[in-house]
């Protein structure tokens, strides 16, 4: 790697990933741009040393100046939504965005460019895949608009580095991954919906779906729901517990560095994931006594999730690991009061 050439270009620079990657580029010297938000209230976190661009990724004029005179872009703005009345704005954000963005490199100067795509594992088929440990040869078969604004990211993606000259791309999919500020949040984006009974409750409302397993799984919450906002421990009809893989954020910064530059990541997909997965059976237990609060099992219908995402290939190529464990979030935010 050449620091002397390399000028990175970071889209959603202020998030979770985003920031951590920028720490991870200015300890190796590199350059780095954000594209950041008007109006972004977290803009003041920037670090000094970045060269902050505004605009957003519906501003023709501010992409053209954002995409110029860089080497390397890493595309990670999206938007992470579930509901179906949010899809409008999963379109025009992941789909349209990502369109705009790759219409600009396609009308810069014909300089040698990396663009990394920020993807995720909903491009396979969510929490019911074909098949365990899914690796990257796995069909791509969305279920969800998220999954769906993913995969067409990847197209643009691919279709940039076919069309343009000296253009490379790496794609990353990521598995579900999380902050330690974020781990025990009872109002984070994850953490209120999948461990907490008055998030998974508002969420389902709040999807305004009436088919028959989500109004049989309101019933059985509501008949949970306290005022003390018990932890929630989900099981199915069955008895089967949630499985997944959880990455620390800054895992997937510190893993996005080598997909950046090595060789190896070149026209190349991979999989951001760690080694095992966890059952919620641990982790709400564990969560409860660090936060010295009660869980609740609760039995709601349909099929038990269980992702398991193969980081082999990125392991390999990459040396890709997962540092942090679930239960060591849990301990730093415990120990710094989160939660509570």
């Amino acid at each position: 790697m050449s620091n002397d050439r390399s000028r990175v270009l970071i889209t959603g620079i202020t998030g979770r990933i985003g920031s951590h990657l920028t720490s991870e580029l200015l300890a190796r010297d590199v350059a780095v741009r954000g594209l950041v938000m008007p109006n972004d209230p977290l803009r003041s976190e920037v670090d000094p040393a970045v060269e902050v661009m505004e605009g957003s990724l519906d501003d023709a004029v501010a992409l053209d100046a954002a995409v110029a005179h860089v080497s390397h872009i890493v595309h990670l703005a999206a938007v992470i939504l579930y509901q179906p009345h949010q899809d409008e704005l999963i379109w025009r954000v992941n789909v349209e965005g990502t369109h705009n963005l790759t219409r600009a490199i396609r009308q810069r100067p014909q300089s040698p460019l990396r663009l990394l795509f920020a993807s995720s594992d909903q491009v396979y088929p969510g929490p019911f895949p074909r098949y365990t440990p899914t690796d990257e040869e796995h069909p791509l078969e969305p279920t969800t608009t998220y999954g769906i604004s993913k995969l067409i990211g990847e197209e643009l993606t691919r279709h940039t580095a076919r069309v343009v000259p000296n253009c490379r791309f790496t794609i990353v999919r990521f598995c579900h991954n999380q902050t330690w500020q974020e781990i025990l949040d009872p109002h984070g984006f994850f953490a209120e919906r999948q461990f907490y009974v008055k998030g998974r409750l508002a969420w389902l409302l709040d999807s305004e779906r009436t088919d028959s397993v989500t109004t049989e799984s309101i019933r059985r919450l509501q008949a949970v729901d306290a005022d003390d906002n018990p932890l929630l421990l989900s099981l199915t009809d069955t008895g089967e517990p949630l499985v997944l893989e959880m990455m620390d954020t800054r895992d997937i910064a510190a893993g996005l560095v080598p997909a950046l530059f090595r060789p190896e990541a070149e026209d190349n997909v991979y999989n951001f994931a760690p080694d095992s997965t966890v059952s919620f059976t641990e982790v709400v237990p564990y969560m409860g006594r660090a936060l010295d609060k009660r869980w609740v099992e609760v039995r709601l219908p349909g099929a038990p999730a269980r992702s398991n995402l193969s980081g082999a290939k990125a392991l390999r190529d990459l040396e890709v690991s997962a540092r942090y464990s679930v239960f060591d979030m849990i301990d730093e935010a415990s120990q710094a009061g989160l939660g509570q």
